[in-house]
């Protein structure tokens, strides 16, 4: 199993940034299953973060997802993919929510 943990997260709706969240950790299993006779490795992903931000309603829960760290006062790109979250507050906006939040890894990127 691999642990990956960032400070932020962009969470983005028709191209533009809709919301993002606050120290995300990822636990990524990597599953295989044999495809025509070879072993072939899938990554299962498991997101958690521990607070969110709104920066305008959103009403449908399947978001594009840039996840970063802070490596030398630099934001480094670390993954990024197709997710689904239910916020447990859409109403308030521009203001950090600190309620903890699972991610629902839709599909991979194409980066």
């Amino acid at each position: 199993m691999l642990n990956l943990e960032g400070q932020i997260g962009a969470l983005y709706q028709d191209g533009r940034q809709v919301a993002g969240i606050y120290d995300w950790e990822s636990h990524i299993i990597l599953a295989s299953t044999t495809v025509d006779g070879m072993k072939v490795y899938k990554p299962h992903k498991h997101i958690t973060a521990r607070s969110y931000w709104l920066v305008e309603p959103v009403e449908e829960n399947v978001f594009y997802a840039e996840f970063y760290q802070v490596l030398l006062d630099n934001l480094i790109l670390i993954d990024a993919g197709t997710v689904g979250i239910d916020f447990p507050d859409c109403a308030t906006l521009d203001r950090r929510l600190n309620a903890p939040i699972s991610v629902t890894w839709v599909s991979d990127s194409d980066h």
